[in-house]
């Protein structure tokens, strides 16, 4: 019946979500599990663990419907997401911000035939947890750089509106980041309105820092924002949870941290 056997760093993340859900459930839960684990069999604490990991997926999975998760992927989306090029193609990892930080990822995808973006933030603090995030819709876009300027100031917004005011802003777009570090923007009026918003929202943070990642270290981010793309739900926010969907790659990244 248990022969569910958690890998060595898995049940080590395991151990901070089972203090995570302990807490919520009443206020001396942690030293409770603290206090309780040296007495029970190796054998009976990973059943614990096992159920309140079971127990953490299955509260995540409620958040997006079952039909979603089998939507098939646009063609027309996939053609534009490879005809990017790719800068940096060595592979990278996502490496959690220092203690006292969010780390605000953000990505967009964008489809050219039907003139859409999308837009995925995902907020993370230093061992791995999700504190928010959004996938956001942007119709009527005529060019990808659009879509990602504007990733990058929604990704502030949604951060500041959730209250996390000392961030680190981190995507595999590096014009994007360079653009909200130039003082003065010379691409156009309306990409210039843009980046202009951008540090408007800049500059009300107590802390705002900037980080450039290979696109393999932003997968998750890219995942919500092809999603913004291929659902036909509206704009979604989530605050301490994250929808099933990404699910996978959160654990990925939290494992290998």
């Amino acid at each position: 019946m248990w022969a569910i056997t958690m890998p060595t760093k898995l049940a080590a993340f395991a151990w901070r979500l089972c203090q995570s859900i302990l807490h919520h459930l009443f206020s001396n839960g942690p030293h409770w599990l603290e206090f309780v684990s040296p007495k029970i069999s190796n054998e009976d604490y990973e059943r614990l663990l096992t159920i309140l990991w079971a127990l953490w997926s299955a509260k995540n999975g409620n958040l997006i419907p079952e039909k979603d998760r089998n939507e098939k992927e646009n063609p027309d989306l996939d053609q534009a997401m490879m005809s990017k090029p790719i800068v940096f193609p060595t592979k990278n990892r996502w490496i959690p911000p220092p203690m006292g930080l969010h780390k605000v990822n953000f990505d967009g995808a964008f489809d050219g035939g039907g003139k859409k973006g999308g837009i995925g933030v995902i907020i993370r603090d230093n061992e791995g947890f999700v504190w928010g995030g959004a996938a956001i819709k942007i119709d009527d876009v005529m060019e990808g750089n659009i879509n990602e300027a504007w990733a990058a100031v929604k990704a502030l917004k949604v951060a500041q509106e959730m209250g996390y005011r000392r961030i680190i802003l981190e995507s595999d777009c590096l014009w994007v980041l360079n653009l909200l570090l130039m003082e003065d923007v010379d691409d156009g009026s309306y990409i210039r309105c843009i980046v202009e918003e951008g540090k408007r929202v800049m500059g009300e943070l107590e802390e705002c820092y900037f980080h450039h990642i290979e696109r393999e270290g932003n997968h998750v981010a890219n995942l919500i924002a092809r999603h913004s793309v291929i659902t036909s739900e509206e704009d979604f926010y989530w605050k301490h949870d994250y929808p099933n969907f990404i699910h996978q790659s959160i654990m990925c990244d939290a494992i290998n941290l």
